[in-house]
């Protein structure tokens, strides 16, 4: 079932801000939708730009020309990782497949939008787009010493940027943000959450609408997908009572839904599920709809 199409169109502030005096794309005025392709198209340009310039850390997702051409395919919602891991810098593509986390992404959107739909359907973006084999390696390339100090700002650049960007997305298509990992303190990613908090208060804090309901937060945060994280219990009270009502509606038609300690068992939820549990699934404990 795809997003509603009934989405909160975008004010003249919003337009205002996301242009900052700039023309709207040529010969497509100034609607959301050709606003949303320039905004990704010069998202990619810019990293392709870094990597130029030497930085070859810096991973474009290739993924992202689908949403930039005319008439091309508008995302139900965006995925937001940390940064990109080995398997996204050797393919130039976020999320992917080849990788643990990307390979279970696939599998669950797949079944809700069908078979290979899901890079037309899902954006995904991440917070930042230099590449380290573990997120935890890119506070070395942040510190400010003399040899990596250029560095450092381009990779907080990179991070306000991709905020902007994912702010923006919310104003001008009204669809929520999810992010990858629950991850929240520290300083790695501190320029990508505050440039978000304060793009999103410059825009008004536009809201979001999925599958007809509108939300009381476009910014979820959620577990990876990783190691099936993302069906299993956490130190999240809302989360866990969202896990438990989906439990209820489902584990009684599906047996083995419910592991030994209280989680889902993905191999059952995937082969089993279908369409219409999996997208249950997706909206009221994934976005947090609340309903099914």
């Amino acid at each position: 079932m795809p997003n509603s199409t009934q989405r909160p169109p975008p004010n003249a502030r919003h337009l205002a801000v996301i242009l900052d005096g700039e023309a709207p794309p040529a010969g497509a005025g100034a609607s959301a939708d050709a606003i949303f392709r320039a905004r990704v198209a010069a998202h990619g340009e810019r990293v392709r730009r870094l990597k130029a310039e030497g930085a070859s850390r810096f991973v474009e997702n290739r993924d992202l020309a689908a949403f930039t051409a005319q008439g091309g395919a508008l995302p139900d919602l965006v995925l937001v990782g940390d940064n990109p891991g080995r398997r996204e810098w050797e393919n130039s593509v976020y999320l992917c497949v080849a990788g643990r986390a990307g390979a279970m992404a696939h599998r669950f959107f797949d079944v809700i939008y069908g078979e290979g739909s899901f890079r037309s359907k899902v954006m995904v973006l991440n917070k930042s787009s230099f590449h380290t084999p573990r997120t935890a390696d890119l506070a070395q390339f942040l510190r400010d010493t003399p040899e990596n100090r250029g560095l450092a700002e381009a990779i907080r650049t990179d991070q306000r940027e991709n905020a902007r960007l994912l702010a923006d997305i919310v104003a001008l298509l009204g669809v929520p943000v999810v992010t990858i990992g629950m991850e929240s303190g520290g300083t790695v990613f501190q320029t990508f959450r505050q440039t978000l908090e304060s793009r999103y208060r410059e825009l008004a804090k536009p809201g979001a609408v999925f599958r007809g309901r509108t939300l009381a937060d476009p910014f979820r945060k959620v577990p990876h997908f990783s190691l099936s994280k993302i069906f299993c219990r956490n130190a999240d009270a809302a989360w866990n009572a969202g896990l438990d009502s989906f439990l209820g509606r489902h584990e009684g038609a599906i047996p083995g839904l419910r592991t030994s300690n209280g989680n889902i068992s993905s191999k059952i939820l995937l082969s089993v599920g279908g369409e219409r549990v999996l997208s249950d699934y997706l909206a009221t404990v994934i976005i947090g709809t609340g309903k099914s």
